[in-house]
C-alpha cells in the first residue's frame, strides 16, 4: 500500500503548470520528474495521478488547495494498487534494480483495454534503478506507446539515467523548498513531531523523506527523538550493527555521515571535516561496490572519525 501526504507542499507552480496543460489537452505523455533524493518526487507524482484519475468524481482533487480528497474512489484504488488504469513500478526491497520482468508486466498491462477508454498512467518511481535490460525495454515502450498512455518517471538527479530515456521525456526539475520540512513531517504523522527532533536534524539541507524514515526508525527502536543527536544516532547504529540488518540504515547511513561532518565544520570552520567526509564517502562506496567487510569499515569509522 502506498503512503504519502494528502497535502502537496512545495512544487505548487509546476503542479499547476501540468494541470493547465491537461485542461488544454496538451499534457505531455512522457514526463520525467528530476530532483534530489527524498524531496517528494514520488508524492508529487502521486498527486498528479490522483488529479488525473479523479477528475470525473464528485470527490475529485482539490486544485485550489493542492490536496487529495481522502474519500475519492481513485485515491483508495491508487493506494491499494488496484486502479485498472494505473500501474506502479519501483525497485523491490530484495533487489538491486528494477528488472526487465517488471517492464514486461507493464507492457502486458498497456496491451489490455483501459477502463472507460480513459488514459492509462504508468509511474516508474526511481527510474535511476533501471538496469541495462529494463532500460532498453522501457525505451522501446516509450517509443512505441500510444500517446493516450501517460508515463511519469521520477528520477534522482544525482544518479545516472540513459540519455535516450531522457530524450523521450519532457523533463521537469523539482527544486525543493526546505522551509516546508516542518509542514511535511507534521502532516505525514498527523502530529507535531518536527519540534521533537534534535536540532542536528533541523538543518536546511536534510530532505523530508530522510527525516520521515529517521523518525520511524527512532520510534521502532524506542529512541528519544529530542535527545538523539547525530553522534548518538551513529553510535547506536554501530553498537547494534543496524548497518547489516536495517534497510533504511543500509541505504541512508551516508546521510548521517554528511550531517555529522557538516555539524563539525559549522562549529570549527575547519576544512579537515569536509575532507574527512569525502574520504568516508569514498570508503563507503568501495564497501558497496566490492562487498568489503562492513564491520572493519564501521570500527574504523568509530575510532577515526566519531571521536574526533
Amino acid at each position: 500500500m502506498l503512503k504519502y501526504n494528502l497535502k502537496l507542499f512545495s512544487y505548487n507552480e509546476i503542479f499547476l503548470q501540468l494541470v493547465d496543460l491537461d485542461q488544454k489537452n496538451k499534457l505531455p505523455s512522457k514526463i520525467l520528474l528530476a530532483g534530489k533524493e527524498d524531496t517528494g518526487k514520488t508524492t508529487f507524482s502521486l498527486h498528479m495521478i490522483n488529479y488525473l484519475l479523479s477528475k470525473n468524481e464528485s470527490t475529485k482533487y482539490d486544485i485550489k488547495n493542492n490536496q487529495i480528497n481522502s474519500k475519492s474512489v481513485a485515491y483508495n484504488l491508487i493506494n491499494n494498487l488496484t486502479h485498472p488504469n494505473f500501474y506502479f513500478i519501483s525497485k523491490s526491497k530484495d533487489k538491486k534494480n528494477i528488472d526487465v520482468e517488471q517492464i514486461r508486466k507493464m507492457i502486458s498491462f498497456l496491451n489490455k483495454s483501459s477502463l472507460d477508454n480513459n488514459r492509462k498512467i504508468i509511474l516508474i518511481d526511481g527510474a535511476e534503478n533501471l538496469n541495462p535490460s529494463s532500460s532498453n525495454a522501457l525505451l522501446k515502450s516509450l517509443e512505441d506507446s500510444d500517446e493516450k498512455n501517460c508515463f511519469i518517471l521520477s528520477y534522482n538527479s544525482n544518479k545516472n539515467l540513459l540519455d535516450t530515456i531522457k530524450s523521450r521525456c519532457l523533463i521537469y526539475k523539482l527544486n525543493f523548498n526546505y522551509s516546508y520540512n516542518k509542514n511535511i513531517i507534521n502532516s505525514y504523522f498527523n502530529q507535531d513531531l518536527y519540534s521533537e527532533l534534535n536540532e542536528d536534524f533541523k538543518s536546511t539541507f536534510i530532505a523530508p523523506g530522510f527525516l520521515i524514515k529517521h523518525i520511524i526508525f527512532s520510534q521502532d527502536n524506542n529512541l528519544e527523538l529530542n535527545s538523539l543527536n547525530v553522534k548518538l544516532m551513529i553510535q547506536n547504529i554501530i553498537d547494534n550493527k543496524f548497518y547489516k540488518k536495517n534497510d533504511f540504515i543500509i541505504n541512508d547511513f551516508q546521510t548521517y555521515i554528511e550531517i555529522f561532518f557538516t555539524k563539525m565544520y559549522s562549529k570549527t570552520k575547519d576544512y579537515k571535516y569536509y575532507d574527512n567526509f569525502l574520504k568516508i564517502v569514498e570508503e563507503n562506496n568501495l564497501i558497496n561496490n566490492f562487498n568489503l567487510d562492513l564491520d572493519s569499515f564501521f570500527v574504523k569509522f568509530e575510532n577515526k572519525y566519531l571521536n574526533i
